[in-house]
């Protein structure tokens, strides 16, 4: 890295110093809003990018909707009746839709192949939330083909990542500090599964439990606003009906509490299935070509579809039905090997879609296959297995997703029936003990992405550190000077009262504190004589770097970037500090002296990291 020399003469190396921290922020290097961004003050101005990011999110998930279901109409009598198909059409529709798929992903770069919410967590944990817009377009465009073609996957995928995707672009145009910008992106989340299935609430609580992996005031509000924004635009295209409509029903007998517990264990076992076989099929997607694994996807849900129709597309129909109590017990046990299996390879294996849905079939055939059980076992002052069926909908959520409060409240948003939490409570904490006590398996997207290769739950640490930006805790009273100076200039800069100065010499740029250049300057004359480093002349200039002192090897970073970067860069570059400069890029490094906003030291992230 070179850094521009500056001139020998006194005014004018004294006229290009130029200023971080003290004047920089009255120069317009940092604005206020955006130090207060850094340090999530900002809540009133976030709550207002929220509402932004919902309004745009809820339109790409409502654009996405229709697109994925609009041209549906030209080979299906009604939305979703894959059962009414000839057997030849059921089987080549998602052959052919997955061979479609296959050709789109082998013409992609690999690096805008990613998609859906693996995709989503990988970018906000390892890449401060940073989303490529290529890989939104082909989520919109593959997620589309996918659906309509009948694969056996979900919306809530595509609409997760085309939400995220919305609040990261408005992060990225607007220059948000990174800890920003991952709200932001979290506000997206709850936008799109908001608008997805109209349920604000859950897209809260989904988006600060499977995404973000915390609770914070500071992301808890412009999340919901954000949830309301995207809810509200979906009603306003789709209307304010519930996503399914079901009778409110409610437990007859704690008699039943035994059911529903052997129930619960039954969805654990086949949520640690699931997420066991994503462990062998997903590093699939790394060794074989999109022609090769998407087309075999295709091929084995045609051949289950011949017999098993119901689990083609995302089967919302179906679900209804399994609720309403108007499928029998064969029939759900049939569905659900089937479903388990075909969206298994079909996630696995790369089709882009969600596992939201899926999970809730799952959930439904297991939950009502209970019900009748129960009916059967009990006589008919039981339940109905519509409330078996929501019961182990939300069990299944929980178990496959890691997200217990998450699927409780998504079933009450959905079914409008509060009769439901009491016994689904009990089945979610069994279930997700099952899973994760029994099979050791967590949530989907976790083991997804360790199969990948990629770190999915960053520790409580990290997770503190990515709260704050740099901007709002970096030493600010900094000066860029020259290495050399005269004695006039150093008196005029100690006049500034800068805490530190940065040298930018040839190599690597160093910090000194002002205090050593002052104890230099008032050091009696005899002393200054026996200075090796120094020569007694009127015209000698001060060489900064070969004064006595401590002085600090510095690094650039970025003034966008959150704590946990400065302490990664810090480890990985050996530095002792870094300067923040607002225009420095890690892919281009731009020169000490051009607008540097202050320094970060070690003890900097440790004292916040201690507080």
């Amino acid at each position: 890295m070179r850094f521009r020399q500056q001139p020998d003469s006194r005014s004018s190396a004294y006229a290009r110093l130029r200023r971080g921290g003290l004047l920089g922020l009255r120069s317009g290097v940092l604005s206020r809003v955006q130090l207060q961004l850094s340090a999530q003050n900002a809540l009133s101005l976030l709550i207002l990018l929220a509402l932004v990011i919902g309004i745009c999110a809820g339109l790409v998930v409502i654009g996405f909707r229709q697109i994925s279901e609009g041209p549906a109409i030209l080979y299906l009598p009604q939305l979703e009746d894959f059962e009414s198909l000839p057997s030849l059409w059921r089987f080549l529709l998602p052959v052919c839709g997955a061979l479609m798929l296959g050709l789109i992903f082998h013409w992609v770069a690999p690096s805008g192949r990613p998609t859906g919410v693996v995709h989503v967590l990988d970018r906000l944990h390892n890449h401060q939330g940073r989303m490529p817009m290529k890989n939104a377009a082909l989520q919109f465009l593959a997620g589309s083909l996918a659906l309509l073609s009948g694969q056996s996957i979900g919306r809530e995928g595509p609409s997760v990542h085309l939400g995220a995707a919305s609040g990261s672009w408005v992060a990225q145009r607007l220059r948000l500090p990174n800890n920003s910008a991952r709200t932001m992106l979290a506000c997206g989340v709850a936008a799109a599964i908001a608008a997805s299935f109209n349920t604000p609430l859950a897209g809260v609580i989904f988006a600060m439990e499977v995404v973000m992996l915390e609770y914070t005031v500071s992301g808890f509000l412009p999340v919901m606003i954000a949830a309301v924004s995207g809810s509200a635009a979906t009603r306003l295209a789709f209307g304010h009906q519930a996503a399914f409509s079901v009778p409110a029903t409610q437990l007859q007998s704690l008699a039943e509490l035994p059911i529903l517990f052997c129930c619960a264990l039954v969805i654990g076992a086949l949520a640690s299935i699931f997420i066991i076989s994503q462990r062998h099929l997903v590093p699939l997607q790394q060794k074989h070509s999109p022609l090769i694994r998407l087309p075999a996807a295709g091929i084995a849900t045609g051949i289950l579809a011949l017999w098993v129709p119901e689990i083609l597309g995302a089967g919302y129909d179906t679900l209804e039905l399994t609720m309403l109590g108007q499928l029998g017990t064969v029939a759900l046990i049939a569905i659900a090997l089937a479903k388990l299996t075909a969206t298994a390879l079909a996630t696995g294996l790369g089709i882009p879609g969600g596992v939201i849905g899926p999970s809730l079939i799952l959930g439904a055939c297991i939950g009502g296959t209970a019900g009748h059980l129960a009916n059967l076992w009990l006589g008919a002052a039981t339940a109905s297995p519509g409330l078996y069926a929501m019961v182990g909908m939300a069990a299944m959520m929980a178990a496959l997703l890691n997200a217990p409060l998450a699927a409780l409240l998504a079933i009450l948003e959905l079914t409008y029936n509060p009769n439901v939490l009491f016994p689904g409570m009990m089945t979610i904490v069994v279930a997700c003990l099952v899973s994760r006590q029994f099979f050791s398996t967590d949530g989907i997207y976790q083991e997804s992405l360790r199969a990948l290769g990629k770190s999915g739950t960053p520790s409580w640490r990290a997770q503190m550190l990515n709260r704050v930006g740099v901007a709002s805790v970096m030493e600010k009273a900094v000066v860029v000077t020259p290495q050399l100076l005269d004695k006039a200039q150093a008196e005029r800069l100690i006049e500034q009262q800068p805490a530190w100065l940065l040298v930018g010499a040839e190599g690597t740029p160093q910090a000194l504190r002002t205090a050593d250049l002052a104890n230099f300057l008032q050091r009696p004359k005899t002393e200054e004589s026996d200075e090796p480093t120094q020569e007694e002349a009127p015209e000698e200039k001060i060489d900064l770097l070969r004064l006595p002192g401590e002085r600090l090897q510095l690094a650039p970073l970025s003034w966008r970037a959150t704590l946990l970067e400065a302490q990664q860069q810090l480890d990985q570059r050996g530095a002792d500090a870094l300067y923040i400069g607002r225009d420095y890029d890690q892919g281009n490094p731009g020169v000490l002296d051009s607008e540097v906003a202050g320094i970060i030291l070690p003890q900097h992230i440790e004292h916040y990291y201690r507080q």
